[in-house]
């Protein structure tokens, strides 16, 4: 009511004489600020808490480290953003009932510009307006001459307005933020000459006030999708680096990527020997876990080494693998790490422009994350396998050739099964580095690690026990069976000549053979026995194999 005195008493005195009517204009263009700044009075607090809140955020996104998810991102910090998104409809109505009363409109409309047509956002009065297009009736004018319009008299031919009841007159103003259109505000009334310059400035000066509410909206959305996005940076920082294995780096890569943007599917691939192999994958099923690049959108991505991103997709096929029809979006991103492709991190949607630049940009900041994550999980893996391989054969170890048969011993308690061991011993090695050296002595060491790893099966357990001699574990493998394995390496062996460095060698093995539970019932035990075969093969000539069950009773 107050805002309805302050408005109207103007125009009263100027029609009592009391006033001209240029200053009439004056006094209500004036009664319009004052009413205008205590509406916006609360936004313009709130503009800037949201601005020293994003000040904050700006210090904690260039030191993640020392950032804590509490102080980093506080729910109730936001709470004030979120809801002043929601109160901005329902401030600008009450601008719009406003006006409506005090231009003594039948019907006050804010139609938004959205892409290529003008969507009702609030309205004040029974209007019945509908979207329309900028290109239709006098909105061309408004929207872009940037000028508002009047018409005075009208048809009443609802097309040429927006509205379904009748109309004798309307009023058309532009909502600028400069100069980018933001939508218009439509009165209507169904008088002739309803509005003059006089509604038309007071008019004018609310939508100047819609403006800035807007504008100040879409701060508050700036500030949310940036603090969300800061928040994600940190958790992924968090979690990525708490993972040391490629393959867990993956998944919580997709689960992470397919979270954070509208997507149909997300992959994580890895380069496989001039194949990409899928390790991680969520909304498709892949006919092969690994495929050629060659003829797909990824060999773009490993030849330029930069991400590849498609908005508007024209193609009915899927993209390959993913294997999902109608694909409009896609987005490829290469993890690099010493300008090496680590991985690709892909994502698709049958969404058209379903990706913005914001989380593109985010995207590529994460892949760098996961980059740096990917290189310690490998020098990890490399690290391990340091720990329990022997340097100069790349086979077991002797450490973990002992951890990795106590884990079979445990395993026969659950599951028991036969088990047999050879202790392989290259006979004369000590000629060998006498007569050749140690480089040749270690050359064939690593040809006799190669013969192993082709004659035993991959669930073997291989390892280098010390010195020129070898062992090996065989999994549900009985002491005949053992026998005729260890029989085929030994001849093998003999009947295989060794080049090195143009010299030609020859040489034999003796292998010493025991099984569970036949020999032995422990590890110790059959370690034990096995060994006690080996000395026997070598104490009786060399160059064979005795198992202890026919050697027990002479040892």
């Amino acid at each position: 009511m107050a805002a309805i005195f302050l408005l109207g008493t103007p125009t009263l005195w100027w029609l009592n004489g009391i006033f001209t009517e240029e200053g009439s204009i004056y006094l209500s263009i004036l009664a319009t600020g004052i009413i205008s700044y205590g509406i916006l009075y609360k936004k313009i607090k709130t503009s800037k808490k949201a601005l020293e809140d994003l000040e904050k955020l700006k210090d904690s996104a260039l030191n993640l480290e020392s950032s804590t998810e509490g102080s980093f991102f506080d729910e109730d910090r936001f709470s004030h953003l979120v809801k002043s998104v929601i109160e901005t409809e329902k401030d600008i109505k009450e601008m719009l009932n406003l006006t409506r009363k005090v231009i003594n409109a039948d019907s006050v409309t804010f139609f938004v510009l959205e892409g290529d047509n003008l969507v009702k956002k609030a309205s004040a009065g029974d209007a019945g307006a509908n979207a329309a297009y900028p290109s239709e009736g006098y909105l061309l004018t408004v929207i872009k001459g940037e000028k508002p319009v009047i018409q005075s008299k009208l048809s009443g031919d609802s097309s040429y307005t927006l509205f379904s009841q009748k109309t004798g007159s309307s009023l058309c103003i532009p909502v600028l933020d400069g100069k980018v259109p933001l939508g218009v505000i439509t009165a209507i009334s169904s008088r002739i000459a309803a509005f003059s310059e006089h509604e038309k400035d007071i008019t004018v000066s609310f939508a100047l006030q819609i403006a800035e509410i807007l504008r100040k909206a879409r701060n508050y959305i700036e500030i949310e999708r940036f603090a969300k996005g800061f928040k994600s940076l940190l958790e992924t920082s968090k979690m990525l680096s708490a993972s040391l294995r490629v393959e867990e780096i993956g998944d919580k890569l997709v689960e992470l990527v397919s979270g954070m943007v509208s997507s149909s599917a997300v992959g994580f691939f890895l380069p496989d020997k001039g194949k990409l192999k899928i390790i991680a994958k969520k909304g498709f099923e892949p006919e092969k876990e690994s495929f050629y690049a060659k003829g797909t959108l990824f060999d773009l991505i490993i030849k330029n080494k930069q991400h590849l991103h498609f908005s508007r997709l024209d193609k009915k096929q899927a993209v390959y693998p993913f294997n999902i029809p109608d694909t409009k979006t896609f987005l490829g991103i290469p993890i690099i790490s010493e300008k090496n492709i680590q991985g690709i991190i892909a994502v698709v949607s049958k969404e058209p422009d379903a990706i913005s630049s914001f989380y593109g940009h985010l995207l590529n900041i994460i892949a760098d994350q996961a980059a740096l994550s990917i290189t310690n999980a490998q020098l990890h893996k490399e690290v391990e396998k340091l720990a329990v391989t022997d340097g100069l054969t790349g086979l077991y170890n002797h450490k973990h050739f002992q951890e990795r048969l106590n884990g079979e011993f445990q395993r026969l308690e659950r599951i028991p099964h036969p088990i047999s061991l050879m202790l392989i011993d290259l006979d004369y090695f000590k000629r060998v580095n006498d007569t050749y050296g140690h480089p040749v002595g270690d050359a064939v060491l690593t040809d006799l690690a190669k013969i192993l790893r082709k004659t035993l099966r991959g669930i073997d357990i291989i390892a280098r026990y010390g010195g020129e001699e070898f062992a090996a574990v065989l999994i549900n493998t009985d002491v005949s069976g053992a026998k005729k394995i260890a029989e085929r390496l030994r001849t093998y062996v003999m009947n295989t000549p060794f080049f090195v460095e143009e010299k030609q060698l020859s040489l034999t093995l003796s292998v010493g053979v025991a099984a569970y539970p036949h020999d032995a019932k422990t590890k110790d035990e059959l370690i034990s026995k096995a060994d006690q075969s080996l000395y026997h093969a070598k104490k009786n000539g060399r160059n064979q194999v005795c198992a202890w069950k026919d050697v027990g009773k002479k040892v």
